[in-house]
């Protein structure tokens, strides 16, 4: 008697292909190219498997639906790029489910359950940079695309910025604006744009032969507006401040404007500030922050039609997409004029 279920595992590996082909051939054959398709129904049907069954049962159980990892609903980055991957999912006809959390080993096989459960047909990750064995364990059961955060060494493709150049470029203006005493205020070294956003900002310093205190490098545990003031605070509190500060996120920028109207100083007159993101409220902000513009929305559509290749053709491999930065110049820095001491 012909059965019912089936294999996934077993079937890819007699048909040559990966797991993740064969579910979208029984979920939406329509997306698989012919000879692939034909060559796992053909494994399927040679296996003994009713064909015709698995597909009736698949196709009505429900459509499937991409789901994002989203590490925190505090951090208002992440809102264009939603935007973006909800566009593309809905010209696709696909709804959207968030899990929110990073993933790592102990979490990875309810994140599976979960998938499996919902009927998810591809994932895209936000979250923290996935170590390899669980990236490589998510896309041997699902396409996967890394976004914003990734482990370059995973077989999933990325979609992201240059955050080194583009900390480096961010830094570089805030020097040519004749600032040398510069702190940062970074978000959670685990992540990778916080390591690589670091590397940017001591490469320009090392380069224009600058250096700072240590605990001017302050690296939070999560991008947060209150921790941001309590990092301001720390910084601004001293007769021995800083005069500048480049956050990586517009959060904490916005968290230094609050902190130096605390002790009394005028941004940008006393403190000039540098953003990260280009969120909505930096523009409107008062003063309004100078900012690295991150195409939010664009990284957004970009990864969800990325997953939408992945979906049609799940052994093609996508190239990496690395998306332009641009240095956004507005009110919450100015030139520094320093004074010379006259012999």
């Amino acid at each position: 008697m012909a059965r019912a279920s089936i294999p996934v595992t077993k079937i890819a590996k007699e048909a040559g292909v990966s797991p993740a082909t064969v579910s979208r051939v029984l979920k939406h054959p329509e997306l698989v190219q012919g000879k692939t398709r034909i060559l796992i129904e053909n494994a399927i049907k040679n296996a003994g498997y009713d064909l015709e069954a698995l597909l009736k049962q698949n196709n009505n159980s429900s459509n499937n639906v991409i789901m994002v990892i989203l590490p925190t609903i505090e951090n208002p980055f992440y809102n264009n790029i939603l935007k973006g991957i909800k566009t593309s999912a809905t010209a696709h006809g696909f709804p959207v489910i968030i899990y929110t959390g990073n993933i790592d080993s102990k979490n990875l096989s309810n994140l599976l359950f979960v998938s499996k459960k919902t009927c998810v047909g591809g994932i895209i990750c936000l979250g923290r940079k996935l170590e390899l064995p669980i990236a490589n364990a998510i896309e041997e059961e699902i396409p996967l695309v890394q976004c914003c955060e990734y482990n370059k060494d995973a077989s999933s493709v990325y979609v992201s910025i240059n955050d080194y150049l583009a900390a480096k470029n961010a830094t570089n203006h805030i020097l040519n604006l004749n600032y040398r005493r510069i702190a940062f205020i970074n978000g959670p070294i685990s992540y990778n744009y916080a390591q690589e956003r670091l590397r940017g900002f001591e490469a320009a310093l090392a380069e224009r032969d600058v250096t700072i205190p240590p605990n001017w490098k302050i690296s939070l545990p999560e991008v947060s507006y209150s921790l941001g003031l309590s990092a301001a605070s720390q910084l601004l509190g001293t007769d021995d401040r800083p005069d500048a500060i480049f956050c990586a996120a517009d959060v904490f920028a916005l968290s230094v404007i609050k902190a130096a109207n605390r002790y009394g100083l005028n941004v940008p007159r006393d403190i000039g500030v540098v953003g990260f993101d280009n969120i909505e409220v930096a523009s409107i902000a008062v003063p309004s922050i100078t900012t690295i513009n991150q195409p939010a929305f664009q990284i957004g559509f970009t990864a969800g039609e990325t997953m939408f290749e992945r979906i049609r053709d799940p052994e093609a491999k996508p190239s990496p997409i690395l998306l332009d930065t641009e240095l956004i110049s507005r009110d919450s820095i100015i030139p520094f004029h320093r004074k010379v001491k006259l012999s």
